[in-house]
């Protein structure tokens, strides 16, 4: 009898827990029964004769259209305000009445009341996340179908709107400029010159009657101005001032269309075509005509000196410089008249090429880099350093003289040392076609570097076996 009687408690026990969980569930899922809805609307705006709503959460949504009077209403399901403060009333530019509210717990319901509401769409963004109701064309020869913008009523598209404000923020080298309106923008841009600057009229956009605030001036933006584009139309035009030449400009609007974005960044390209065009190198190659050189192995360094000087020179000017050679043939020139010529030119740079030799000892080798006054050293440690990056050649330092052509030139000037012609291995760099080609290479590089303009690669960090062979280049000598 006892084991009947707790059976029975047993059996009452489960009756009342499951339907314990079944109110649990009816609650947490009907919104009828007052729980907050797992979706809820964050905020409400009103942007370009357009409403836009964001929720926590994905939105269903249903709407419908009504006669007598003419309403749209949609219905957002099983969403709540966030806070009860974001319910809405108010009028559309279009004589609509609006209202945003929540009449059923759980449900929002958004009503448009008027003739224009009947040419309204809604649609969803943002992940699903953002419903955007606004004005479309409906296509009555095809069932009510509803278009997107080609897309506005011929009400609103007549209606002007108001400029509102203009915002500028400067970020990373780029300014961005942001026009606001209460409606759709078309325009067209206009770049002058002389001062540079960026004009862009607003059509059917009414001039705000109060001026707009000053704007600091950004790195690449000096100023903006705001006036009528023309008498007799409903038009703006915005002038944006330019600090300096050789902007790109990029003009994008949102996805309502009632904000521009305007973003300048440097072209760099441009910077850097215009920067070379204003840049003067003076090559100077090493002997000539009766002065040979130092000469082994079938080889004059004059003849030598001159093919590097060219090679190089092509590279340079390849780039947008302008390069002066002070010879450029088998010819003589003294030590005075090459100096006279850089001080005619007043080059950025001046580099004297030549090749080293020591008859003592033929073991001795390795490139060399001099330099004489403070502004030059910075150039011989970029050379020196990207000749011992493009060859395999022993590093004989950078070393401060006073060589007649750098000390009496006033431009940063160095005389490099490419290697000597007595050793037979420098000697096979400095006469092979292609070697010569990375020695050019190798000296406009580091040229570049040092009047900060654009390379395609930097001089690298010697090798440990170039390390090696430095220290054991050393204890030889």
């Amino acid at each position: 009898m006892g084991n009947i009687k707790n059976i029975f408690y047993k059996l009452n026990y489960l009756r009342f827990y499951f339907s314990f969980l079944f109110v649990i569930f009816f609650i947490s899922a009907n919104p009828a029964t007052g729980q907050i809805s797992a979706n809820q609307i964050t905020s409400i705006k009103w942007e370009n004769n357009s409403l836009v709503i964001n929720t926590t959460q994905k939105i269903t949504y249903a709407e419908s259209r009504l006669k007598e009077p003419e309403r749209l209403v949609i219905d957002i399901l099983n969403c709540s305000f966030q806070n009860k403060g974001l319910e809405k009333r108010f009028k559309s530019e279009l004589e609509e009445d609006i209202t945003v509210s929540e009449p059923t717990t759980g449900q929002i319901r958004i009503i448009f009341l008027g003739s224009a509401s009947m040419n309204r769409k809604s649609y969803l963004t943002n992940n699903e996340r953002t419903l955007i109701t606004k004005i479309a064309r409906i296509n009555t020869d095809e069932e009510k179908k509803i278009f997107e913008n080609e897309q506005q009523s011929s009400l609103e598209k007549y209606v002007p709107g108001f400029l509102k404000e203009i915002n500028i923020e400067e970020e990373d080298h780029e300014t961005e400029v942001v026009i606001s309106t209460t409606k759709s923008i078309k325009y067209n841009t206009y770049t002058l010159k002389n001062p540079d600057r960026l004009a862009i009229d607003l059509l059917n956009i009414i001039p705000p009657k109060d001026p707009l605030p000053k704007y600091m001036a950004t790195q690449l933006v000096s100023g903006v101005r705001v006036g009528r584009a023309a008498s007799n139309i409903d038009a703006t035009r915005v002038v944006i001032d330019l600090s300096r030449e050789n902007l790109d400009c990029d003009v994008d609007s949102t996805l309502l269309g009632n904000k521009l974005k305007i973003k300048f960044k440097i072209n760099k390209e441009k910077e850097e075509i215009v920067k070379k065009s204003g840049i003067k190198i003076v090559i100077d190659p090493g002997h000539g005509g009766y002065d040979t050189g130092a000469s082994y192995g079938g080889f004059e360094e004059k003849a030598v000196n001159l093919i590097i000087a060219e090679k190089l020179k092509k590279i340079l000017e390849d780039s947008g410089i302008t390069v002066f050679l002070t010879r450029d043939d088998d010819s003589f020139l003294s030590l005075a008249e090459r100096v006279e010529i850089t001080h005619s030119i007043r080059p950025n740079v001046f580099i004297s090429i030549h090749g080293n030799a020591l008859k003592t000892s033929r073991g001795i080798r390795g490139v060399e880099t001099y330099y004489w006054n403070s502004q030059s050293q910075k150039l011989a440690y970029y050379i020196h350093k990207s000749i011992l990056s493009h060859l395999t050649i022993p590093d004989h330092f950078i070393r401060r003289a006073r060589f007649y052509v750098i000390h009496h030139t006033s431009s940063p000037a160095v005389l490099a040392e490419l290697g000597f012609l007595s050793n037979h291995d420098d000697r096979k760099l400095l006469t092979n076609s292609t070697t010569q080609d990375q020695y050019a290479k190798a000296l406009s590089e580091a040229i570049l570097k040092f009047l900060d303009l654009d390379t395609e690669s930097k001089p690298e960090v010697k090798s440990k076996k170039q390390e090696e062979q430095k220290l054991k280049e050393k204890k030889n000598e």
